[in-house]
């Protein structure tokens, strides 16, 4: 049975033993009676009878000030036992004309917190419904995240079940969202409105530091009427959730590669979590073995000696939220690895050849050209998994192109220039980064690796756990590295030795020194290899993105005269929400699998000082749910129990004054 959405329960209850406090007041009362003992006295009976008839007042005096004193310690009880109020009314609602419901459909709003509960999208859709019962007959208008248009329900009752409100694979824009529901306030004058927000508060999807907030809040404030807004905040997370990720997928030969990664919100010990592989309806299991927060590793599925394509899925067990149990591809014909070395008249020989062996050691389908950077216009952009530049920054529309490329998903690594760079040269800059001076080390010591990252980047530890040999590299000699990046790899002087850079789709790499001996001994240690071979994977999947896709995103959709159809058989086709469902689909001749957006998987959560921030300046009411799915919304009220503490002790010391004695007039005789 749901409680009455006018309940209170607490997030401390064992801070209301507290309210025991309540009868200290009375216990010194008692005691202090107990340390004077009466004694009759003659000459007192005359006093104890003049003042008798004022004793009936006095002692309700006392009566009152010590209840005051006892209310001020429950409520301070209270207070610290932070009590919540029940329901999206909270106490008192008043008369609401329209109520706008801003609806988060985004995936991670598929969490349940429990066997056999209902999701938060689907919770919060009863409760909803419900609290628009209370309010008798206002109008309700969603607006969802997937379409982010407004639209009347006709009845709160059928409010689950339309199309509108049913799960996504999505993210959702809550600025967008925010806005569209005051430019409908402007637009509609929809008399007395109120502003409900239903979010799991995910911080990808709330966008905090946008400027579009500082927008919303000032047109929000200019409107002719006053809007409650209100925020009911599905944030709780009580299991631990398991996601999966398919990172990439390409053809080698006669097996398919698949790039994968098993994530988790909390690091509970090592666990083996079954991993399901289909292809082409051919299933296949393997036990992952997850020690920490994430994993990233290979599979390797035999293809049956076809040039053709070919789709799939992965995925884990269910738990807490089933949409990021699965993740799909799609893949083509194989594709060479290509590279291109950009370098500069000074390059050494020994360098040069590193920078090549690295590039393509024997690899099956691995081709490197080098290019003076007088020909870096004839690089081909569009075959180009890596570029590696060992030259000075480009400019001009090579620089354009360059740029442009990383941002479709390449990866450019960028290596200190062998020759000297001018101011002109130090200006340039690459998504932010440039070359700062050259530095050497002192005369008989090295510049040493203090640490790196091991568990993200190319630098990371492999599958088995082995690190890279860093604490081997010995260099003289490196470029310093000017801009706002993440640093991968310190030396011991906290200077940075490997910094990346993602710039939309793609990333940029600076390494600050080279495999020469004349500035360190990069390439006895062999880990320039490493790092370039797995910057060309990466790279590579940029070549395979026209078989992927984001739910929600233009990638997701057909163009004008394609035909849309589900290939897979993970899940139900739905075909008035397919453009926000992940899935392998068919778009004309094209094959693409749509998957969730990476931010869904992301961990962070606003805080109420996030919330604040965003609505820095306008009056919000903030709703939180618990874990159970029949708890209402609540909201904490210790700040009333707080005032009312400070009301009683204020109470208790007007009643503790003493009246002020009136003074004799002079010459007037004492009463005897």
């Amino acid at each position: 049975r749901r409680p009455p959405t006018d309940c209170m329960t607490f997030l401390q209850p064992l801070l209301l033993y507290g309210l025991l406090g309540a009868a200290i007041p009375v216990i010194i009362h008692l005691l202090n009676r107990r340390r004077f003992r009466t004694v009759k006295w003659a000459a007192m009976q005359f006093l104890l009878k003049a003042t008798r008839e004022s004793r009936g007042k006095k002692r309700l005096k006392h009566i009152l000030i010590l209840t005051c004193r006892a209310l001020a310690i429950a409520a301070l009880a209270f207070a610290v036992a932070r009590p919540l109020v029940g329901g999206l009314l909270g106490w008192g609602g008043g008369t609401v004309d329209t109520v706008i419901l801003i609806l988060d459909r985004s995936a991670s709003m598929e969490r349940s917190e429990g066997s056999g509960q209902p999701g938060k999208r689907a919770s919060v859709l009863q409760r909803v419904a419900e609290a628009m019962k209370e309010l008798g007959g206002a109008r309700l208008v969603l607006i969802d995240s997937a379409t982010g248009k407004a639209q009347e329900v006709p009845s709160p009752e059928v409010l689950p079940e339309l199309s509108t409100t049913a799960p996504t694979d999505t993210t959702a824009d809550m600025p967008a969202l925010a806005s569209a529901a005051v430019d409908y306030i402007q637009d509609a004058q929809p008399g007395r409105a109120e502003i409900w927000i239903a979010s799991d508060l995910q911080s990808p999807d709330w966008q905090p530091e946008d400027a579009r907030w500082s927008a919303f809040r000032a047109t929000l404030a200019e409107l002719d009427q006053n809007v409650e807004l209100r925020i009911l905040a599905l944030k709780s997370r009580e299991r631990n959730d398991y996601a999966i990720r398919v990172l990439g997928s390409r053809r080698e030969g006669n097996e398919l590669v698949l790039d994968l990664m098993i994530s988790r919100e909390e690091d509970a010990g090592p666990v083996s979590l079954p991993v399901t592989f289909n292809l082409g309806g051919a299933r296949s299991a393997k036990a992952i073995s997850l020690d920490g927060q994430s994993l990233r590793f290979q599979k390797r599925l035999p293809l049956a000696g076809t040039d053709a394509g070919g789709h799939g899925w992965v995925s884990i067990p269910s738990d807490a939220n089933p949409r990021n149990n699965v993740s799909y591809y799609a893949f083509g014909a194989e594709a060479p690895e290509n590279s291109f070395l950009v370098t500069d008249p000074d390059t050494s020989q020994e360098s040069l050849d590193a920078l090549v062996r690295a590039a393509a050691p024997g690899f099956t389908d691995q081709n490197v050209r080098t290019l003076a950077s007088t020909e870096a216009h004839l690089i081909d952009w569009n075959i180009a998994s890596l570029v590696i530049w060992n030259a000075a920054l480009p400019t001009g529309p090579v620089g354009a192109q360059l740029l442009e490329f990383i941002r479709s998903g390449g990866v450019a690594l960028f290596l200190p220039p062998a020759g000297p760079l001018d101011e002109a040269g130090q200006a340039r800059s690459i998504g932010g980064i440039a070359w700062g001076p050259l530095e050497e080390s002192p005369q008989g010591r090295y510049f040493i690796v203090k640490d790196w990252d091991h568990a993200d980047g190319p630098l990371r530890d492999g599958a088995d756990g082995t690190a890279l040999p860093l604490q081997r590299l010995r260099a003289i000699k490196r470029q310093a590295i000017v801009g706002d990046a993440t640093v991968l790899a310190r030396w011991d002087d906290d200077a940075p030795l490997l910094v990346r850079r993602v710039i939309d789709d793609g990333v940029a790499l600076f390494l600050s020194t080279l495999p020469d001996y004349t500035w360190s001994n990069l390439e006895q240690t062999a880990v320039h290899l490493v790092l370039i071979q797995r910057a060309l994977d990466q790279g590579s999947r940029r070549l395979g993105a026209g078989y992927f896709g984001t739910a929600g995103e233009s990638s997701a959709r057909p163009v004008e005269g394609e035909i849309a159809s589900r290939l897979d058989t993970y899940s139900e086709y739905d075909p008035a929400n397919a453009p926000f469902t992940a899935g392998v689909y068919r778009f004309g001749e094209r094959t693409v699998a749509v998957n969730r957006p990476p931010g869904e998987d992301t961990l962070g959560i606003l805080s109420t000082l996030d919330l604040n921030t965003v609505f820095d300046g306008t009056k919000f009411s903030l709703f939180e749910d618990t874990a159970s799915s029949d708890t209402p919304f609540l909201r904490e009220a210790w700040r009333a129990f707080l005032v009312g503490m400070l009301l009683f002790l204020i109470a208790e010391a007007i009643l503790c004054l003493q009246p002020r004695k009136s003074a004799l007039a002079p010459g007037t005789p004492a009463t005897t």
